[in-house]
């Protein structure tokens, strides 16, 4: 016996209830992707949209402490104590 006939999906009537079938999205049924362009705006409520821009406010303050520590690590490099 194979290793591929060990590893292939059993029947579902033959798998026990305290089981799981897992399937591997590879593995499963194709499935008509949604075009998202055609969604149009997601409607927000006033919560969700100042919590989004204090998200973007907080990601924007983080990359500038990184880039400062960078430039700070930068001209460290060629000082010599």
């Amino acid at each position: 016996m194979s290793l591929m006939n060990l590893l292939r999906l059993k029947e579902i009537h033959e798998i026990p209830e305290n089981h799981f079938v897992v399937i591997h999205p590879l593995d499963d049924v194709i499935e008509e992707k949604v075009n998202a362009a055609s969604l149009g705006r997601m409607p927000m409520t006033t919560s969700v949209r100042l919590s989004l821009m204090a998200l973007r406010g907080y990601l924007a303050i983080m990359m500038l402490l990184v880039l400062y520590h960078v430039i700070d690590l930068a001209r460290g490099i060629g000082h010599t104590h």
